[in-house]
């Protein structure tokens, strides 16, 4: 999961490289890849990122904060 908050650049960096490291040829990523279910998150807050939004989303909710009581 990345872009939590919109200005965590790298951790879109983080899982491209992630992404392309489990579908290259390597048995590593092979092995793994036939053992484990990876959900990938490649962006949490689109609207931040697309808005310019340090932490929050579109409606000024911090998603960050959310976890304990999500909206639908």
């Amino acid at each position: 999961m990345s872009r939590q908050h919109s200005g965590e650049v790298t951790s879109s960096f983080m899982v491209e490289g992630m992404v392309n490291y489990l579908l290259s040829e390597n048995p590593t990523a092979e092995y793994l890849l036939n053992r484990f279910v990876f959900k990938i998150i490649p962006m949490v807050n689109i609207d931040g990122v697309v808005h310019g939004n340090t932490r929050a989303e579109l409606m000024g909710c911090d998603s960050n904060r959310r976890w304990a009581d999500p909206h639908k």
